[in-house]
């Protein structure tokens, strides 16, 4: 049954994204005169930035990030929240709508409140949407680094579909990656070991999705089409951490992969987080602990809505979770700011209507930064956790 809800969940979200890549976020279709800024204003901007406070993150908490929000007035176009064909900036492609509003991650005052967010909640690193060299995605990153530097964030990758990747193309994304990013100190570096990284080289770490689907226009795969790949990068200097979002044992025995994520759960899954009984032994195992999902206004159907209940779903994650009995290497929150799915614990307004009067969501009897609190207590407890 999970296997069945997972593929259709898989095809929904490339559909998704692909759509989303038609209006900027693929590196095949983005247009050219789309340049986020590089850098930061030069006359003092950490002044007006939220003071950098509280106890520092935690490696061990991480969360999916999207830079690929753009907007009209930073950018000089709409990207991504017009998903949907909606006009921003009050009508946007979200059942939800930002406390920031319709912002662009080329704004480095959004990256610091972003940033200053996620340290609140404890979040150590972020696990980036990246479509490729060259891609919006890709040039909005070294502002991210100076700003994610500034509050104690590391960065590493999530690699996603886009057109043209293949496992020979991602060990170039990789050498690609290290060689422009890896030296700044917001890069995410580890010495973990895993069943095929047995030393304790430096390793960037990198999530794919989509492992059955190379590209977003290739066939379906089996684990052994990466084995090549996985085994020439896990014997460079520096090594890889990479994790496939298929959950199944062969994927790691047959695909050598360092370990498995899932992305999230959903109300139609019956298996949750028990696929981690199942890993090999040095695996990472890495679960996506989601406060729900919506994404009524992007088209999808109302069959994969996982209601918030105040808080109630996001509870129900983190115990499944707990209750399986398998200490994840690393937690990841689904997501940061994936406004289009609904899975955000980003602030979102309360009371916020569109053009016509039809209501967003919000986060009901919570505060629209509640799940920045949660995510703290749940990660308090995770890290209190006997195993």
């Amino acid at each position: 049954m999970r296997k069945v809800a997972f593929y259709v969940v898989l095809v929904l979200l490339i559909t998704a994204a692909c759509s989303a890549a038609s209006s900027g976020g693929s590196s095949q279709t983005s247009s050219p005169s789309l340049t986020p800024s590089t850098s930061a204003p030069t006359q003092n901007p950490e002044a007006s930035w939220p003071p950098v406070t509280g106890s520092d993150p935690s490696y061990r908490l991480g969360a999916f990030y999207y830079p690929w929000y753009f907007n009209k007035e930073v950018d000089g176009r709409w990207v991504h929240w017009d998903q949907g064909g909606y006009q921003p900036p009050l009508d946007i492609g979200s059942d939800f709508y930002p406390v920031l509003g319709a912002y662009s991650v080329s704004d480095p005052a959004v990256l610091a409140q972003h940033f200053a967010w996620l340290r609140q909640a404890g979040v150590g690193v972020i696990i980036s949407s990246w479509w490729g060299q060259g891609d919006a995605t890709d040039r909005a990153l070294p502002l991210m680094f100076d700003i994610a530097d500034h509050y104690g964030i590391k960065i590493g990758f999530h690699i996603e579909p886009y057109g043209g990747r293949t496992a020979e193309r991602l060990v170039d994304d990789i050498h690609y990656i290290y060689a422009k990013y890896g030296d700044h100190p917001a890069f995410f570096w580890t010495t973990e070991t895993s069943l095929y990284s047995k030393d304790d080289r430096r390793k960037g770490l990198f999530f794919i999705w989509a492992s059955v689907l190379p590209s977003d226009s290739s066939p379906y795969v089996s684990p052994e089409y990466w084995q090549e790949t996985m085994d020439a990068l896990h014997n460079e200097d520096p090594g890889a951490i990479i994790l496939t979002d298929e959950n199944g044992p062969t994927w790691i025995t047959g695909g050598h992969f360092d370990g498995s994520y899932n992305y999230g759960v959903l109300d139609t899954d019956q298996v949750g987080y028990k696929w981690a009984l199942k890993l090999p032994k040095g695996a990472w195992y890495v679960p996506g602990i989601n406060p729900g999902f919506s994404a009524r206004r992007v088209g999808l159907p109302i069959s994969v809505d996982t209601p918030r209940e105040d808080g109630a779903k996001y509870a129900d994650r983190w115990e499944s979770m707990f209750a399986v009995g398998i200490e994840p290497t690393l937690v990841m929150i689904t997501s940061f700011n994936e406004w289009h799915e609904g899975t955000q614990i980003e602030p979102a307004a309360a009371n916020m209507k569109t053009s016509n009067g039809s209501a967003y969501q919000d986060y009901g009897k919570l505060s629209p930064e509640g799940y920045l609190e949660l995510t703290r207590e749940w990660f308090d407890k995770f890290l209190a956790h006997e195993w």
